[in-house]
């Protein structure tokens, strides 16, 4: 049996903004409080870079390209060299050996990042390798016209990376039992997702308007149709009531124009701010939101349900995934059927039109994600559980 006092562990993620870089900072810190020795690599010039943690900065994986307006096949072209790139890193800091456990974020939804982590594992000798797995199946991210990723040479690199790891986490048990069916993995311990005390210490006060909030990626399987159909319907019942639709288009998919469009013609009920929004800007936007819409046709767990509850704001979400299991309905939010405009403008017209039930979902929302999925709970499970691999039990 080994005995460690303090484990020597990494924590990768080699995307240099956004939530699985949130994540992954907090997971690193998380564990290093704790008393383990932890270096988060992660890419150089990094959003976060200015954010100091108990874990050791390592910025040595290959940056974000340059923005520019270059055609597709050239933004492409340089994202493979980035991954190329960050993931031949990668692999050579596992092979180097100096970790008890090295733990990768990252997000295996293409190609070239399942060909990663297969190369990661090929080269990590006795170190034992995990991976923090967010999406158990890779949504499509090419506008193919489905949910989820179709290409058969990201599903068979896939099937065969997601074995090679040491262990897998997951965020929910009907993720676990996806996983585990799809992929057939060594190992897979659930854990909470975690807190995003990260944007904010204390929460903003209640608000003081009628406002619904979406905030992420314009994505297909978030489901922004069912929201635009939802809130033209409850606007009818409810004419005070607002819509702020935040995050980055993505233009492959297409949605962006059609929320564009449909935006510009609702007199101004509806607020959109297309674009990557900096972690300094996110209080502001939900200090100004009662409730935060979650109208995903499919997802496994939500980063931005569990910041709408650090945020001490209700959540009206969709029954899909483990969202159920974070947005608990009547107590930390409401949770309604998918696809479903009617049943999703009851709900936001339930909570946006009561500032009492609105303020109490809220609260007890953060109380639950701080006391169950907060990250000091969240990184002692991730330590037990890499200390059951390394003395060779499964964790339960």
């Amino acid at each position: 049996m080994i005995d460690l006092v303090s484990l020597r562990l990494a924590v990768v993620e080699p995307t240099p903004l956004g939530g699985l870089l949130h994540y992954a900072t907090q997971m690193a810190d998380a564990l290093a409080a704790r008393g383990n020795d932890v270096d988060l690599v992660v890419a150089r010039d990094q959003e976060l870079a200015g954010l100091d943690g108990p874990a050791r900065r390592r910025e040595i994986l290959a940056p974000a390209p340059r923005a520019t307006d270059a055609p597709t096949l050239v933004r492409r072209a340089r994202t493979a060299g980035r991954l190329t790139a960050s993931w031949t890193r990668i692999a050579r800091e596992v092979r180097r050996g100096r970790y008890d456990a090295v733990l990768v974020n990252g997000s295996l939804d293409l190609a070239l990042t399942a060909a990663g982590a297969l190369a990661v594992n090929a080269a990590k000798g006795r170190t034992p390798v995990a991976h923090v797995c967010h999406n158990v199946r890779p949504f499509d991210r090419w506008g193919g016209g489905g949910l989820y990723a179709g290409s058969r040479a990201t599903l068979a690199l896939l099937r065969r990376a997601y074995p090679s790891f040491d262990l897998l986490f997951v965020h929910g048990e009907r993720s676990r039992r996806e996983l585990l069916d799809t992929w057939r993995p060594k190992r897979v311990a659930v854990i909470p997702h975690g807190d995003e005390r990260i944007f904010a210490g204390e929460p903003p006060a209640p608000a003081d308007e009628p406002r619904i909030l979406f905030f992420g990626a314009w994505r297909r399987m978030k489901g922004l149709p069912v929201l635009m159909e939802a809130f033209d319907a409850l606007a009818e019942r409810c004419p005070q009531a607002r819509l702020t639709i935040v995050g980055p288009p993505v233009p492959e998919e297409g949605e962006d124009r059609r929320v564009l469009a449909w935006a510009a013609e609702r007199d101004g009920r509806v607020e959109v701010r297309p674009g990557y929004v900096p972690v300094g800007e996110v209080a502001p936007l939900f200090a100004r939101a009662r409730v935060v819409a979650l109208p995903y046709l499919a997802a496994y767990q939500s980063g931005v349900a569990h910041l709408a509850m650090t945020m001490e704001r209700a959540v009206v979400a969709t029954e899909v995934g483990d969202l159920p299991a974070a947005v608990r309905h009547g107590r930390t939010g409401l949770v309604v059927a998918p696809r479903d405009p009617a049943a999703l403008a009851d709900a936001l017209e339930d909570v946006v039109t009561d500032a009492d039930l609105a303020r109490r979902l809220g609260r007890e929302g953060r109380r639950v994600v701080m006391n169950g999925s907060g990250w000091p709970s969240v990184a002692a499970q991730v330590e037990t559980a890499l200390r059951g691999l390394l003395e060779g039990s499964r964790p339960e």
